[in-house]
């Protein structure tokens, strides 16, 4: 037998039982990080009466720790699933191609036993090329299991810088993946965000300063043409079973490297503990807010540190990570008249037109005491006064000739005196020039 036909398909890259042995590698690692976990607070116990103020900061050393330990555990299943799935693309492809060669070898024998070899060869040449075309473009999906697999195991692992205050560690950056039931929610959010029917109100920042970022999250999401961009940044990621073990995450612009478009894809499958719900539970403004601090090397740190993190920042860089647009800006320094009649306008009719806004307390000479600055708003239709947080940053939702409506993402406002009121409210225009001395209009 010649085999002539049998020789024109090619291999299968790789090595399905090594993948195989290597992904049970990375799994029985993720189980000793599991296991590291437990013995780390397990450690708290060897000293029962040791109390006060040392013993609560090793505590939270402890945790801060084991959440480490779990998340790199985590890291490490999934790596070795992404390990798995390509194994799996490995072995389907070899014994495709071997069934391949054995319809091709069918053809040789034709060829062999024909009284005219050659003439033989030529008839059967079509259906020979029909083969050698199959066993090409199976080749080519294995080679592109293989870019998803190095390009999964590169996003995967994920150490998450500690944050730091004053040279003190924090809870504030520490993650937790997430659940199934977590997943499961963040689909529905998907599917809605996809539909255009998300609702979007219900953030509550939680203890990292990225007021800028979720509040132009939250002004995206008003509309349908926004809440559709915000999908449009987030796919599911799934495992060997075909179970969403988490999220890739590719904003429009890297914040990293602004001139370079477009942003780095990042894989989610935790969320920060104390971070942003939607609700009080745990959604797409979630995922997103992790990928913008995985997108930073610095974390959940301030982002004038070296190297930089999320907290502190302006609404129009979000808006221009988030939509790959320059945002406008408008700026008063806080005195009557210092948005122009044209200024105001333009955020008027950026209103009617339902382009994403977010106001900021900032640059004015307003005077705030502790942080905080008493204002007259109407709230729910009623005049009620609240505190306004300086340095922070508020979602536009309506703008008319009567003044300005906005959503705080805290989810409430102090109400002065003491309480609570709604997130939104409404303030005159001179109120709202005197405090908010940043405007950023963005672009969809």
């Amino acid at each position: 037998m010649t085999g002539h036909f049998e020789s024109l398909i090619n291999d299968v890259p790789g090595n399905a039982d090594f993948l195989t042995s290597l992904a049970a590698e990375w799994d029985t690692y993720g189980n000793h990080c599991d296991g590291l976990a437990d013995d780390v607070m397990s450690s708290a116990h060897l000293a029962p009466e040791w109390a006060g103020r040392a013993r609560e900061d090793f505590g939270k050393s402890l945790e801060r720790q084991r959440n480490r330990y779990i998340n790199l555990g985590g890291d490490c299943t999934t790596a070795s699933s992404a390990i798995s799935v390509y194994a799996g693309a490995v072995r389907a492809g070899q014994k495709y191609i071997e069934n391949l060669r054995y319809q091709a070898s069918k053809l040789d024998e034709e060829v062999d036993n024909a009284p005219d070899p050659l003439e033989a060869r030529v008839e059967n040449m079509p259906a020979a090329n029909v083969l050698v075309l199959e066993a090409f473009i199976r080749i080519e999906s294995v080679k592109r299991a293989a870019d998803r697999c190095a390009q999964d195991l590169a996003r995967i692992v994920h150490i998450e810088p500690v944050q730091v205050n004053n040279k003190n560690p924090t809870e504030v950056g520490q993650m937790v993946q997430l659940s199934a039931a977590e997943n499961a929610q963040i689909q529905k959010d998907l599917d809605a965000l996809k539909n255009g029917t998300f609702n979007w109100e219900g953030m509550k920042q939680g203890q990292i300063g990225d007021c800028y970022f979720l509040a132009s999250m939250a002004a995206m999401a008003q509309t349908p043409e926004g809440q559709r961009r915000l999908a449009s940044m987030i796919q599911p990621h799934y495992d060997e079973h075909g179970n969403v073990d988490g999220y890739l995450v590719r904003l429009p612009d890297d914040p990293a490297h602004p001139n370079a478009s477009p942003g780095r894809e990042v894989f989610v499958h935790s969320k920060y503990i104390h971070g942003a719900t939607q609700g009080g539970r745990v959604g797409v403004y979630s995922i997103l807010e992790a990928a913008w601090g995985q997108n930073h090397p610095g974390g959940t740190n301030d982002g004038g540190n070296k190297p930089p993190g999320i907290n502190g920042g302006m609404p129009a860089d979000s808006f221009k990570v988030m939509t790959g647009k320059s945002a406008t800006t408008l700026e008063s320094d806080g005195s009557e008249g210092s948005y122009n009649p044209i200024e105001r306008v333009s955020i008027i009719t950026a209103s009617i037109l339902h382009q994403p806004m977010v106001a900021s307390t900032v640059n004015t000479d307003a005077t705030y005491t502790d942080g905080m600055a008493s204002v007259d708003a109407t709230v729910n239709g009623q005049p009620t006064q609240i505190d306004l947080y300086g340095a922070h940053a508020y979602t536009i939702v309506s703008a008319d000739a009567n003044g300005v409506t906005l959503c705080n993402p805290h989810g409430f406002n102090p109400k002065t005196g003491g309480g609570r009121a709604p997130a939104t409210f409404t303030l005159s225009w001179e109120d709202y020039e005197k405090y908010y001395g940043n405007t950023a209009i963005g672009e969809l």
